[in-house]
């Protein structure tokens, strides 16, 4: 997607508007360098507000404050007429009395893209919905799974927090979390942690960050007792999952990001909602989310682990999920071996 300044576009956006039309791909508009709207194709914008109407929850509809003054007419604009509407923000471009395409903010068009996505999971005809749910669900998971570590995740081994973080390389990840230089470069191994652990008596493997890729995604295993590490990125990644064992509390919880942005386990009626998800609230043979909530895609794959795998607990089940939904996978002879890398906090 292309960007271009308000500035530059303010008193005409017919070109702009021409290439929106020409090639159906959206333009960003930035004030400062900050993306505060897109201009979209009509027809895309109909099919985004057609399916976003079949949901009936997820909040009202962001709406700008007035910025501008309400402009007294349409004006020209290259062979286009734009109309402004009374938020100062939304603009309709037209040609030859036919919508060509909209100005839309950030905010609401964030917002119908949510609903809209919602409201295409119910479109298909029933039997290929369910024909199309049992493919995906039943696509098995390629490499060693995460499900075979749950159980001891449960009980804070190897690890208490194990994350997975897409489109960045581990070690990149690993030093922004805290993670010593020296080490990296020395290729320290959980095993020889392991090793000096016996030898010196000292508890360094709880004090290590444990890395490493696996199918394009970088996984992060590590304990979080003193908060040695840090949990953000900035920019943030694509998507990021965050599990969490407190097992003296009996608290496993699961969080998970796109672009930075939480994925609500519960219907959002605001925009600052932010429900935590506890996996010990899944009860297998029950959707864990509801059919609007951001989470609810996950429903899916939770019924075809119930339905293919042999796991009958519910936290391995749910991560024989998350390993299918999201492709995720762990070494699991290299980690039971020790033949990982990992890394001390930063010397200080």
């Amino acid at each position: 997607m292309i960007s271009v300044e308000l500035c530059d576009v303010l008193e005409d956006f017919g070109r702009l508007v021409g290439r929106v039309e020409e090639t159906g791909e959206r333009a960003g508009v930035t004030e400062g360098g900050e993306l505060v709207g897109v201009l979209l194709s009509a027809a895309e914008l109909v099919e985004l507000e057609h399916y976003a109407q079949r949901v009936q929850r997820g909040g009202r509809r962001p709406r700008a404050k007035a910025g501008r003054e309400r402009p007294l007419g349409p004006e020209r604009q290259g062979s286009y007429v734009r109309f402004v509407h009374a938020d100062g923000v939304r603009r309709t471009f037209t040609r030859d009395r036919v919508v060509v395409a909209e100005l839309r903010s950030v905010e609401e068009l964030d917002w119908l893209e949510k609903r809209a996505r919602v409201g295409r999971q119910g479109y298909m005809d029933p039997k290929q919905a369910v024909a199309f749910e049992e493919f995906l669900a039943r696509q098995a998971p390629i490499g060693d799974g995460i499900a075979w570590i749950a159980d001891g995740w449960r009980n804070q081994e190897p690890f208490t927090v194990l994350e997975f973080i897409k489109g960045l390389p581990s070690e990149e990840v690993a030093l922004a979390y805290g993670a010593d230089v020296r080490d990296i470069e020395d290729g320290l191994t959980l095993r020889q942690v392991w090793e000096r652990d016996k030898r010196e008596g000292t508890d360094d493997v709880y004090n290590v960050l444990v890395f490493g890729e696996e199918l394009g995604w970088t996984w992060l295993g590590y304990h979080d007792f003193d908060g040695a590490f840090s949990r953000s990125l900035d920019p943030p990644p694509a998507k990021q999952i965050t599990t969490t064992a407190t097992m003296a509390r009996a608290i496993y919880d699961f969080d998970y990001y796109e672009e930075g942005v939480y994925q609500n386990p519960f219907p959002v009626e605001d925009d600052e909602q932010r429900d935590m998800y506890e996996l010990i609230w899944y009860t297998p043979g029950e959707a864990p989310f509801e059919p609007d909530a951001p989470l609810a895609f996950l429903n899916t794959y939770v019924r075809g682990a119930e339905e293919v795998t042999d796991w009958t607990d519910g936290i391995p089940l749910f991560f024989a999920a998350l390993e299918r939904a999201f492709g995720l996978s762990l070494p699991r002879d290299a980690i039971r071996s020790g033949q990982v890398r990992c890394a001390r906090p930063a010397r200080r």
